[in-house]
């Protein structure tokens, strides 16, 4: 991935909530041309940094058993603030709705206690619809799972949220 959104995760009580940080630095390519004399990171990448921990949300809260976590909809979109190079953004993710392979997740990012960007997520689980033989979900699982290991560690060392 080449435009990885969170850098740690602080908290997480799998499939229900999650909190992570994301600390934008100078030297990121996008922020060349976003923007040359005032460099903040992209809308976009911001709502990327929701999605990611959602994504993450939902593989850990049925144990990486689902192949495919989509992004179906995003709703309610607000953008309350920059962030500039140095700055981190505080994210938090919580499951709102369960209904069969869809997962409706409320994330917000915030720097210094203001709301940078908020949104409702609608997220969809399923399978790579490829032949059984193939092992291609059973593939795209380990990757996954051996993915957030990598990025993060082992998920029974993240601290559950202290919220709960």
């Amino acid at each position: 991935m080449k435009y990885r959104q969170l850098d740690k995760i602080t908290s997480i009580e799998p499939g229900v909530r999650i909190t992570a940080e994301r600390t934008l630095h100078a030297d990121e390519e996008y922020l060349l041309d976003h923007f040359p004399r005032f460099p903040v990171m992209p809308g976009v990448m911001m709502l990327e940094a929701l999605h990611q921990a959602a994504i993450w949300l939902i593989r850990t809260g049925d144990e990486f058993e689902s192949a495919l976590v989509t992004l179906k909809e995003v709703r309610g979109v607000k953008f309350g603030d920059f962030l500039s190079p140095g700055e981190t953004l505080q994210i938090n993710a919580e499951v709102v709705k369960n209904d069969g392979n869809l997962t409706t997740v409320k994330a917000t990012a915030q720097k210094e206690g203001r709301t940078t960007v908020s949104a409702r997520l609608v997220l969809e689980r399923r399978s790579c619809n490829d032949p059984e033989r193939l092992k291609t979900d059973e593939d795209v699982r380990q990757r996954a799972k051996k993915q957030f290991d990598e990025l993060f560690g082992s998920i029974d060392l993240i601290p559950a949220d202290a919220a709960s």
